[in-house]
């Protein structure tokens, strides 16, 4: 590992300054990355595919670790909060359950108390395995450059392979997440070869009913680690609009899901398993969530 600056703010203004090289460190000849919990800054920088000039610690920087819920119903998740807090927060199992069961698939125990939810999407892997649960649930990011704020939706976050919408100068603040009406089911689901990987494909999944029926008024599917970014299964998502969700309009969507991804050949897997991963995925989530409407959003 070379040789690198480390600062160490006390504030989000600091911070946001230390980044953008204004000041006066003399870190903006060079790349500048924010240090949370490091869990894969730290790998990278080991095994020399990342070398930065300089890393901006968040440790000191008060306002970015917590989960809340809303008067609205809306849930915000700091983005330095740990992913083992988010998985066992009562407030996020009981309004948000999936996004707890999402961040409790990632690595380790041990992993969890450190990664952080801003990490994991900052790092901006397509495998990300909380930016499909996310984009399911058209979650927004809270940015901010230490004065004014932003916000873009999270699928807007990712624009490239470890790339971000994040400009010089600016950090993810927090992660908002808009409630959902009663009658939806939402889950994560994911393939890995062991625990400890990262995952294979990802689908997320939001299915909202009409009222005591099995007719879709709208469906979410996104899918991760099948593009060079974290993507919604658009064409399949418009097919099941105002339609009644049964064994046949599964398949369907199912394959259309498969059809709209792209993946790449690596050493997890060949592109063809990762599109039958996909649709293998949507449909079992599918099925879940007819299920699920059928006991009338029980089970």
């Amino acid at each position: 590992m070379k040789g690198f600056e480390y600062v160490r703010p006390s504030s989000l203004e600091e911070a946001c300054a230390a980044l953008a090289g204004a000041d006066g460190s003399g870190v903006a000849d060079g790349p500048v990355k924010a240090l949370a919990g490091g869990t894969d800054l730290l790998v990278q920088m080991r095994l020399g595919s990342l070398q930065p000039r300089a890393l901006v610690s968040l440790k000191d920087v008060p306002g970015l670790t917590y989960v809340l819920l809303e008067e609205d119903g809306a849930l915000a998740i700091g983005a330095t909060t740990p992913l083992g807090v988010v998985e066992t927060s009562p407030a996020v199992r009981r309004s948000f359950p999936a996004i707890a069961e999402a961040a409790a698939c990632i690595g380790s125990v041990q992993v969890r108390g450190r990664a952080t939810v801003g990490g994991n999407l900052c790092n901006a892997a397509p495998s990300a395995d909380m930016a499909p649960i996310l984009l399911a649930f058209e979650a927004e990011a809270i940015i901010t450059d230490g004065r004014a704020e932003r916000s873009v939706r999270v699928e807007d976050f990712f624009v490239g392979p470890g790339q971000t919408a994040l400009r010089p100068g600016e950090l993810l603040k927090a992660i908002r997440v808009p409630p959902l009406p009663a009658e939806s089911y939402a889950a994560y689901y994911k393939t890995f070869r062991s625990a400890m990987d990262c995952c294979t494909v990802g689908v997320g999944i939001v299915a909202v009913f009409e009222p005591a029926a099995t007719i879709l008024s709208d469906l979410r599917l996104a899918l991760g680690a099948v593009a060079p970014t974290p993507v919604r299964a658009r064409q399949a998502e418009k097919m099941a609009l105002d339609q009644p969700l049964d064994e046949g309009l599964i398949e369907r969507l199912s394959a259309k899901a498969a059809a709209e991804c792209w993946p790449i050949s690596d050493v997890r897997a060949s592109a063809e398993y990762r599109t039958t991963l996909v649709e293998v995925l949507a449909r079992r989530g599918l099925t879940d969530a007819l299920s699920w409407a059928r006991k009338g959003g029980r089970g």
